[in-house]
């Protein structure tokens, strides 16, 4: 999943840079800024863990937050902080070129449903990458429903890697679902592949 992500991103950001005007990544900035925060509150206060991460009792006892706050703590500690972290920004930066502020629902969206499944398949963890794996189903809908204008190669790795999100659904990988929901979201708001290429050459050379 991660090669096809990081290979789909790849040839995104080539075409990405065609833009003749970028916005400043203000959605990526509050998302990555607000989960470093917490997490690194975790490692000097560990109570934040144990209140922010999955727990099926407490989550049934009426703590409706747990559905949000896992997205925010990592359970493994560093390593797991530090690889999400730099995924996230390489990713999420290029998703808001391409998206705009709806990486936002992008994030979220898959990732507190994705919790649904973390509650079912892993009850007692945490981690930010549900959030980042609605965000690779995101790039994966735009290089395969936009093949008029991106590379073959990105449109590869935009299949092996929603076929990789439905082998880790079926083994019970939590990171499954939420990127097929993120591609399903995605598609909704991307044009039809007739109106792909007039769109996006407008968007292109927006000023």
């Amino acid at each position: 999943l991660f090669a096809a992500t990081f290979g789909c991103a790849l040839q995104l950001y080539r075409f990405s840079a065609q833009k003749t005007k970028l916005s400043p990544p203000v959605a990526s900035i509050l998302i990555i800024g607000i989960t470093a925060v917490i997490t690194g509150l975790q490692f000097i206060f560990p109570e934040v863990l144990a209140q922010f991460r999955r727990n099926r009792e407490a989550l049934l006892m009426g703590e409706w937050w747990r559905m949000v706050t896992p997205l925010f703590v990592q359970a493994l500690g560093w390593p797991q902080a530090c690889v999400n972290g730099v995924t996230a920004v390489i990713l999420c930066p290029l998703a808001e070129r391409l998206y705009g502020k709806r990486l936002l629902a992008l994030y979220f969206i898959p990732g507190v449903l994705g919790e649904i499944f973390g509650y079912l398949w892993n009850p007692n963890f945490a981690g930010s990458s549900l959030g980042i794996a609605g965000v690779m189903g995101g790039l994966f809908a735009f290089a395969f429903l936009h093949r008029p204008n991106i590379s073959k190669s990105a449109r590869v790795f935009a299949v092996f890697g929603a076929a990789a999100a439905i082998a880790m659904c079926f083994s019970r990988d939590t990171h499954g679902p939420p990127v097929l929901i993120g591609v399903l979201l995605a598609a909704c708001w991307l044009p039809s592949h007739r109106s792909a290429r007039i769109n996006l050459s407008e968007a292109l050379h927006a000023e």
